[in-house]
């Protein structure tokens, strides 16, 4: 496909083009001399008075350059080119300097132009590309009937898409700047929703789409192809939630769009790849990681968006209550053992730790992390991103941080047995060391360092604590402040009204942000010695509870009983096989909270409904589903 292309030694020519034609037998001396004095009257370029004169054909010409130069010689309207490139530069760029777009290899864009020699040009079309452009010869005819066949075609049903959208989406402005530091955040180009006139449907379709995600509050942006059609996703507080559906011709384009801004290669199709871009969006700067996965159906994209400003600076703003913030600081004010944060993915580990390193930053001490990815930068600490390509893994950066004399490491996870050998190690002979594991709760992590290969007594002896934790979300406080809200009625596809809850600002959901729900075990003399003799799991957490713990479950129901979250929300999050305990209000009893009556002493249940068992929230005064009176509003409890 790509024959014109190969590498061709540059035979010794004249330096010059009129020599050169003439060498080669091409243009004879007369119509030589009849082009310089032609040249002489006007200025141009003997190129292109030969071309006008019609002496010499402009593909040979174009040839001669090449030779005389030393560069490749290609004809862009005989090869097959890859629509997707044309993604690269833009129509009207491609215009301005006579260049398109004919092949791209390992991050470097293949690029024929009238003049390849021009600084200028090359600089611009390396700007828009966002890549390395390696430029070759190509005749002006050959590269204008290029521009001709693969820069127009139908794209009404994106423009018309994209119109719709951002009447919505409000017109913020996205800009996607450069890295300046040794980070693996790549360089890219600088653009702007409000420049949309000067891009193409598709470029503003990516912008679109990255735009409202940052100002939804998403988390994830997926972008699923299926057989017909694909479609856009956000995870908006834990839940993705359908945005767009698009025609299938788009989905090429719009994929090689988000390649492109994340420097991975557009032509591979076939195997998984990772990248990464910043932005400055809504007046601040976000980091967006790129996944792209082969599918059956094409590729599918996830972008996790990483917000710099939604960074915690304080351990108070996590959720955890007032006793368990001092468990915490008492945990982090040790200066040697092992403190865990446990939980699933996407449960906020890395955010509760983050507010543990901002207390903990200092001159005083060297803190440095080892992580994978490095999700937030945070300065005046030290920060490792992972390159497993290289031989750079969680144990070899431990073994290397260890002889840079830290106070302080924080282990972005412990996989396996060699990274958890010697970050206990490292807790035992005096640094503090902070690390996630993924576990349902606190005691249950005890079980999976021992299964993982540690052993008891370095568990018992290295371990300060645990902070198991998960994610629920908070109930819209604009809802809250306006009862009258709190149940809208809005009309329906059909014209009929449906009853939903929320408002505009919550998207009618009655949910907005999210708040930690935690259970944080303090490894006190005790548990050090349940853990050293063997103890279960279960043993170690009625003695934890005994001696003060609050249970995952535990605080979420005392969060949705003042009226953060709710009782629905609580189910969906924590398992139900641990969720539906509590406490009878009269008899103290351990009871499900879906009972209708307490089975011990006969009292109805605070947490539902006496009607129609559905769960209710402290601060309903009537039943929504079965119009029934409230008797008595759940207990509340104090975080």
């Amino acid at each position: 496909m790509y024959e014109a292309l190969k590498d061709q030694q540059p035979a010794k020519t004249p330096r010059r083009l009129g020599e050169a034609l003439t060498h080669a037998g091409h243009l004879s001396p007369l119509q030589l001399q009849r082009a310089l004095d032609e040249q002489r009257k006007n200025g141009k370029r003997l190129g292109e008075i030969v071309c006008q004169l019609k002496f010499v054909p402009e593909d040979l010409i174009a040839q001669s350059l090449a030779s005389i130069h030393g560069l490749r010689y290609v004809a862009p309207s005989a090869l097959i080119i890859d629509p997707d490139l044309f993604l690269m530069i833009p129509e009207a760029l491609a215009r301005r300097h006579l260049a398109v777009p004919v092949e791209a290899k390992n991050k470097e864009l293949t690029v024929a132009m009238v003049d390849p020699l021009n600084y200028e040009s090359l600089n611009d079309l390396r700007f828009y590309a966002g890549v390395a452009v390696s430029p070759v010869f190509a005749s002006r005819k050959s590269i204008l009937e290029t521009i001709d066949q693969n820069y127009h075609f139908d794209t009404s049903s994106v423009e018309e898409i994209v119109q719709a959208s951002a009447k919505d989406f409000g017109g913020s402005s996205i800009q996607v700047i450069p890295d300046l530091t040794e980070s693996n955040l790549i360089q890219g180009e600088t653009r702007s929703l409000e420049e949309r006139s000067r891009l193409a449907p598709v470029i503003q379709l990516a912008n679109l789409i990255l735009g409202k995600a940052i100002k939804s509050r998403a988390s994830d942006i997926h972008i699923e192809p299926t057989r017909s059609e694909f479609r856009v996703r956000y995870r908006i507080d834990g839940l993705l939630k359908e945005d767009m559906h698009l025609p299938k011709w788009v989905q090429s384009p719009l994929i090689s769009r988000i390649k492109i801004l994340a420097t991975l290669d557009i032509s591979e199709r076939r195997l998984p790849q990772d990248g990464a871009v910043r932005v400055a969006a809504e007046g601040r700067e976000v980091d967006l990681r790129v996944s792209v996965l082969p599918t059956i159906h094409g590729e599918k994209v996830v972008i996790r968006i990483l917000d710099q400003s939604k960074v915690m600076t304080d351990i108070e703003q996590v959720g955890l209550r007032e006793k368990d913030i001092k468990v915490v600081r008492q945990m982090i004010a040790k200066r040697k053992g092992m403190i865990l944060v446990t939980g699933p993915t996407g449960s906020g580990k890395t955010t509760t730790l983050y507010a543990m390193i901002q207390e903990l930053k200092s001159v005083t001490n060297n803190l440095t992390t080892v992580e994978d990815p490095v999700e937030y930068t945070i300065e005046g600490i030290n920060q490792i991103q992972i390159n497993t390509d290289i031989g750079l893994s969680f144990s070899s950066s431990l073994r290397s941080i260890l002889r840079q004399d830290p106070n302080i490491i924080f282990v972005g996870e412990i996989r396996d047995q060699e990274t958890a050998e010697i970050a206990f190690r490292a807790a035992m002979t005096g640094h503090l060391v902070l690390s996630t594991v993924h576990t349902n709760d606190a005691t249950s992590t005890i079980s999976r360092l021992i299964d993982i290969g540690i052993p008891r007594y370095l568990v018992s002896s290295c371990l300060v604590g645990i902070i198991a934790q998960r994610l629920v979300r908070k109930r819209c406080v604009k809802c809250q402040d306006k009862p009258d809200r709190a149940m809208q009625t809005t009309p329906s596809a059909t014209g009929d009204l449906l009853s939903e809850k929320g408002c505009v600002a919550c998207e009618f959901t009655g949910y907005m942000g999210r708040i930690g729900a935690f259970e944080v075990l303090g490894v006190s003399p005790k548990i050090r010695e349940m853990i050293a003799s063997g103890a279960s799991d279960q043993e170690i957490a009625t003695t934890a509870i005994a001696t003060g713990m609050t249970s995952i479950e535990e605080d979420a129901l005392a969060k949705a009983k003042l009226g953060i979250t709710t009782l629905e929300e609580v189910a969906r999050v924590i398992e139900k096989d641990s969720v539906f305990k509590s406490s009878c209000p009269q008899c103290k009893h351990s009871i499900r909270i879906d009972f209708l009556i307490c089975p011990y002493c006969g009292t109805d249940s605070p947490y539902v409904c006496g009607g129609c068992g559905k769960f209710l929230q402290n601060d309903w005064a009537a039943c929504p589903y079965c119009r029934q009176k409230v008797s008595s509003a759940p207990p509340s409890t104090p975080l």
